[in-house]
């Protein structure tokens, strides 16, 4: 898992500047000294295993090879118990600080024998972001039962490595980000006015114009969203042909469609969004803190229920409420007190300089990553298993937690 591939000092600096969060990082001082992953609260081991899908419909639009686009699945799942060998180190990453980091996953691990198949969870990471910095949630959610495949947007992720071994990035060979990359955060430039006009309006039509006014200017953004959405149901399409007495074969074979969950973090949990919207596989979605939904969910409605959490960025909470009040049946609304936008994943544990920077919360690591992975689970044990949700059923699980629920 651990297919390192080799980028430089500046390539570095070119990503987190394009992230936000810094002009002038080196790999070894974006990440303290390597920490330790919480160990997964369920009761299952847990294994990893990746591989690729080629989406033989579309060409790759990153490139000009005329080659097919290329999906790379990170999945994690539950595992039989361990008979040996060590465990999987932290997948794919550009960082070298996090090289010696390991996760709690045997590698290639057989699935373990349960008396029904596995529910499914489909995740997407955020813009430009780092798909192994969600290992955290992923494992723990695996050893609860859930088989979580986590979907690396080729092109608009840190690093992809592809079904030759190509390693692919978001930058060019010059560490610039990629026209097409650029010209997604150039429509964003109003995106926090309008945010922050949306949240103080206190009248649900004002606030969908507002909305619409703002989408309207989003086309590069909404062709980035047709990629996310096109790549996650082309995951779900091709599992059948994932070589059977592979590691992955092998977890394909016990994958329940039918209690099927989609959810991601920032423009991941938008594509969860549109996806749901979309596609009737999906049993229940939910978006960690991606803001607003892009997409056309805000004219159309869903039979389907779907979960927003909120960080408490300013004036972001309650942004995309409009939307989901009116399109999910019915729509949770969860919001974490202390939080920022990167505390939703590993990222959180990296210290540095990001805890210089407006983008983690006060809350202390453990404490958020424990908070995010109980309203995740929680909420798709309710939806794809029909165990109810204290948390969701109003029990004060958390004083750092507000729970709203908009009935069907």
């Amino acid at each position: 898992m651990n297919r390192r591939g080799s980028v430089d000092t500046m390539t570095i600096a070119a990503i987190l500047a394009v992230l936000g969060l810094t002009s002038a990082a080196t790999p070894r001082g974006v990440v303290r000294a390597a920490f330790e992953l919480p160990p997964p609260t369920g009761r299952y081991a847990v294994g990893t295993t990746a591989w690729r899908v080629t989406d033989s419909s579309r060409h790759e639009t990153f490139t000009t090879s005329g080659e097919f686009r290329q999906v790379e699945v990170l999945a994690w799942y539950p595992a039989a118990p361990p008979r040996s060998g060590g465990l999987a180190a932290y997948p794919e990453t550009v960082f070298d600080g996090l090289a010696e980091v390991r996760t709690h996953a045997g590698l290639d691990a057989a699935p373990a024998v349960t008396p029904r198949k596995f529910p499914v969870l489909l995740f997407s990471h955020g813009y430009t972001s780092i798909p192994s910095a969600y290992t955290a949630l992923l494992e723990d959610l695996a050893s609860h039962g859930y088989a979580v495949l986590s979907i690396v947007h080729p092109y608009e992720a840190t690093a992809a490595t592809l079904a030759d071994g190509r390693v692919v990035s978001l930058l060019d060979n010059a560490g610039t980000p990629l026209p097409a990359i650029r010209d997604v955060f150039g429509e964003w430039g109003t995106e926090d006015e309008t945010m922050g006009a949306v949240t103080r309006a206190t009248d649900a039509a004002e606030q969908i114009r507002l909305l619409r006014g703002y989408l309207a200017g989003l086309r590069r953004t909404d062709l980035a969203l047709r990629r996310s959405v096109d790549d996650t149901k082309l995951v779900i399409d091709r599992l059948s042909n994932v070589p059977p007495k592979s590691a992955a074969g092998q977890l394909a074979a016990r994958l329940d469609i039918g209690r099927l969950g989609v959810f991601g973090h920032s423009m991941g949990g938008v594509t969860a969004g549109q996806f749901c919207l979309e596609d009737r596989r999906c049993r229940a979605g939910l978006n960690l803190d991606g803001i607003p939904q892009y997409g056309t969910m805000i004219d159309k409605s869903m039979p389907r229920p779907f979960l927003m959490v909120y960080s408490a960025r300013p004036g972001r909470s309650g942004a995309s409420d409009a939307i989901y009040r009116r399109a999910a049946h019915p729509y949770y609304r969860v919001d974490v007190r202390d939080t920022r936008h990167l505390d939703f994943c590993d990222m959180v544990f990296w210290g540095g300089p990001l805890r210089e920077r407006p983008v983690l919360g006060t809350l202390a690591p453990l404490r958020a990553t424990e908070i995010t992975g109980v309203i995740v689970r929680q909420y798709f044990d309710q939806e794809l298993l029909r165990q109810r949700s204290t948390l969701l059923g109003g029990m004060p699980l958390f004083p750092e937690v507000s729970v709203r629920t908009f009935p069907r």
